[in-house]
């Protein structure tokens, strides 16, 4: 009963029982209850007929520019079958739209809130429930891969159990969402803690190092990290942490409003050098919002912060938030800290999750892990592709 209940509510929620037009938009009236207004020249401009496009697939050879300011139907016909039809003053062009494709499209509130996803927040509570896959799954089909991306995007983190320890399984995972960015370390950088390649990099070194989102001094920072484990510290020491940005963020913005909106609004110099050859540099907000206020990304490294550069009056009360949000970073209430091991991969969102490392001993058997990065937006390509493909809502 519920999956025919289900059914049925699918097919009412792409039905349109009416429509109706005034000077400027068409009302269509669904058959479960709600109601989309489209404006016509979003209409206009949307047409996805052989001589206008096909924004459904990123493709338009229509222009907005080329819409009278007071376009209007001549005539308006729908069939649910046939979809929406319009014939266009002035110039006579006709355009078809499904039913299916306007109600994944409306704009009305509530259904861009629908369309809408919520991160699942977390703190050191996580450990009792990784979201945890074995290699096997993630590489022997669409639906395990499917669930490494959705605990990508729900959780902003995924551990992997079972990747052989050696050379090339990194690569084999990562290409799994898509190309392997090119860094300055390389395609693949090699975390090994040894005194000379600790000359290398601050992560080659045996320091604590406190969580912090990778490479804040860049314009555009890398978007999803791995880490394979080939050897782990045989003394216990180089414990990997892991903090869920948008966590602490949200706790910020309760207790502290207006220092939340001053991360957000003034923007926090980055630099690094890298032996005389590159001095990178950018400045941008901790906090970056979309339109609705709704968190994007957060960018901190208190490593390779510059000084502020901002307006006098302003110091103060920036340093007093960017303070409180620091002592959140620093509480490890919010750590997830566990020890790699060989054959575990971990893959996480650099735009929310931040990640660090207890002290290293330099001993025999120092840890080796191997990191490399793929752009953001394979993990979201690849979503909406899966997804299409196994029929999931």
């Amino acid at each position: 009963m519920v999956q025919n209940l289900t059914m049925r509510n699918q097919s009412e929620r792409y039905q349109i029982s009416e429509v109706q037009q005034d000077s400027r938009k068409l009302v269509l009236n669904w058959a479960d209850g709600h109601q989309s207004r489209f404006h016509y020249i979003w209409l206009r401009d949307n047409c996805y007929c052989s001589e206008c496009g096909d924004p459904r697939h990123g493709e338009k050879h229509f222009h907005v520019i080329n819409v009278p300011e007071d376009i209007k139907p001549l005539s308006v016909d729908w069939d649910n079958d046939q979809g929406l039809k319009i014939i266009w003053s002035p110039d006579g062009h006709r355009s078809v739209y499904e039913p299916q494709w306007l109600r994944l499209h409306c704009y009305s509130t509530t259904e861009r809130e629908n369309r809408l996803h919520t991160p699942i927040l977390w703190d050191r509570e996580i450990a009792t429930n990784l979201p945890l896959l074995a290699y096997e799954e993630v590489k022997s089909g669409d639906i395990g891969k499917l669930q490494m991306l959705e605990s990508l995007r729900d959780y902003g983190i995924c551990f992997l159990k079972n990747v052989p320890p050696r050379l090339g399984e990194l690569e084999s995972v990562a290409q799994l969402l898509g190309p392997i960015v090119e860094s300055n370390y390389g395609r693949v950088f090699d975390i090994v803690i040894t005194p000379e390649e600790s000359r290398t990099s601050v992560a080659n070194s045996g320091r604590r190092l406190m969580p912090h989102t990778d490479d804040a001094y860049q314009d555009a920072p890398p978007g999803i990290i791995f880490f394979h484990c080939l050897i782990a510290s045989n003394d216990g020491s180089g414990q990997s942490i892991f903090v869920d940005g948008f966590e602490l963020l949200q706790r910020l913005r309760q207790e502290d409003p207006e220092g939340f909106k001053l991360l957000s609004k003034y923007e926090l110099c980055f630099r690094k050098r890298y032996d005389a050859r590159i001095d990178m540099q950018t400045c941008e907000p901790i906090i970056h919002l979309d339109s609705r206020g709704n968190l994007k990304r957060v960018r901190i490294s208190n490593l390779f912060a510059a000084p502020l550069d901002m307006p006098e009056e302003v110091i103060e009360p920036f340093y007093a938030a960017y303070r409180k949000l620091m002592r959140l970073y620093a509480d490890n209430r919010y750590w997830l800290q566990l020890q790699l091991q060989p054959g575990e991969l971990v893959v996480f969102d650099n735009y929310r999750i931040l990640h660090g490392r207890t002290e290293i001993e330099m001993t025999n058997q120092c840890r080796h892990l191997r990191h490399c990065c793929v752009d953001r937006d394979y993990l979201h390509s690849q979503l909406r592709l899966l997804t299409h493909r196994l029929e999931r809502t």
